[in-house]
């Protein structure tokens, strides 16, 4: 019985890297850095939750941020292919509103909303509004951003995006190729997954990179969260599972 090949599958002809191997080592290594960043904001901390006179509910929400890490990991070091990635920052997104709690507490003030990320870049930690924005080309829908990027485009400055790599080139993660979209996805999976991000993807060519149509965003990010790609169809080369088809350019759609 023939199964559709998986990015482990792949091998190397006459020792070039596979398609299929770079796009896996750019989206892993984006995951990576995200583990990395979280990493270090949970170690900036160590001395302040151990003041005298911190309070439990600070050292409980910092151990529920070094616990999503943990978990982050280990979920990273199981990654073989772009799907398990979702998983990945699914819990990043866990332990960055963990670490937003824990310092708000410290300086005593409200604890964050529980929102989703901040559009322009997860790693800014939840958002804290919905503002109008317009990516290049596109119309004006509102997007979750945290308190820095919803003052810059107030002010009329671009938000402080993330950026990934693509064949070695910086872009837009949300306008990165479709092997992206699993990790991207994983941060709004809590919050509506394909609900969201179809709100914020459609009616422009923001998204069309990732293979986020209206269909393939509720293919991949709907149900149980656990990354799974929602198929066995591989990654353009199977029978129409994943993002919609047999290589074409990512499911279609007036993009």
């Amino acid at each position: 019985m023939s199964r559709s090949r998986g990015y482990g599958d792949v091998v190397p002809f006459f020792g070039h890297k596979s398609r299929r191997e770079r796009e896996w080592e750019e989206v892993r290594s984006s995951a990576q850095d995200d583990l990395v960043a979280l990493g270090d904001d949970i170690r900036s901390l160590d001395v302040d939750v151990e003041l005298p006179g911190v309070s439990d509910e600070v050292k409980q929400r910092y151990e529920q941020a070094l616990q999503a890490y943990q978990r982050a990991s280990e979920t990273f070091d199981r990654a073989r292919r772009p799907e398990d990635l979702a998983s990945v920052s699914e819990t990043l997104e866990e332990g960055r509103y963990a670490m937003a709690y824990t310092k708000a507490l410290l300086v005593g003030k409200p604890p964050p909303e529980r929102r989703a990320p901040c559009f322009f870049d997860p790693r800014h930690g939840p958002s804290t509004e919905d503002v109008q924005w317009a990516p290049p080309g596109g119309s004006l829908r509102p997007v979750p951003a945290c308190a820095a990027d919803a003052i810059r485009i107030r002010e009329g400055f671009q938000p402080h995006g993330r950026q990934v790599t693509v064949d070695g080139r910086p872009t837009d993660y949300w306008n990165a190729p479709r092997h992206y979209g699993p990790w991207a996805g994983g941060y709004f999976n809590s919050f509506g997954g394909g609900g969201l991000l179809s709100t914020l993807l459609m009616g422009s060519a923001l998204g069309a990179g990732l293979g986020l149509g209206a269909e393939a965003v509720g293919e991949l990010f709907d149900g149980d969260g656990d990354g799974d790609g929602g198929g066995d169809g591989g990654w353009g080369d199977g029978d129409g599972g994943d993002f919609g088809g047999d290589g074409g350019d990512f499911g279609g759609g007036d993009w």
